[in-house]
């Protein structure tokens, strides 16, 4: 399901299902393609499925409940996702459930390693039962004007 809010902004509802990242990527790819730098357009896809597949993998959220929005702002992108899984941060390692094997673990770390150098901004929160993160991409040019 993909609706459009607004001229800047999109959202997108995924199932809790890793098959899932590859139509979030063609989601991301078709916000990105016009007015985003190839730069900002390579991070916010690569941190936004870095934190879906943590919540996927190490989360527990429900069925068809990660939801993804894409919002432009005056030079900068904001990515927000929200699950209403148990309490999980995806931005800290290792996730609330025990990984499977020791490469698993090192997956997760280095996800959120990329998050951390790659998003300008990061939050998280739990509000209202559900799970929110927060990223935050500047264009590079607005970044240089400020």
């Amino acid at each position: 399901m993909i609706a459009m809010s607004n001229a800047g902004a999109s959202r997108l509802v995924l199932r809790n299902d890793v098959a899932e990242l590859e139509r979030l990527a063609g989601w991301i790819e078709g916000f990105t393609r016009q007015g985003t730098s190839p730069d900002v357009s390579f991070a916010v896809q690569l941190c936004l499925e870095e934190a879906v597949a943590n919540i996927i993998m190490y989360g527990g959220a429900d069925a068809s409940v990660i939801a993804v929005e894409l919002e432009r702002n005056y030079g900068t992108l904001v990515a927000r996702i929200e699950d209403n899984g148990r309490q999980f941060d995806p931005t800290r390692a290792p996730g609330p459930v025990p990984a499977a094997s020791l490469d698993e673990a090192k997956v997760g770390d280095l996800g959120i390693h990329l998050m951390r150098s790659f998003a300008n901004g990061m939050d998280y929160e739990r509000r209202d039962g559900r799970n929110r993160l927060t990223l935050r991409f500047v264009e590079p040019l607005a970044a240089s004007s400020e």
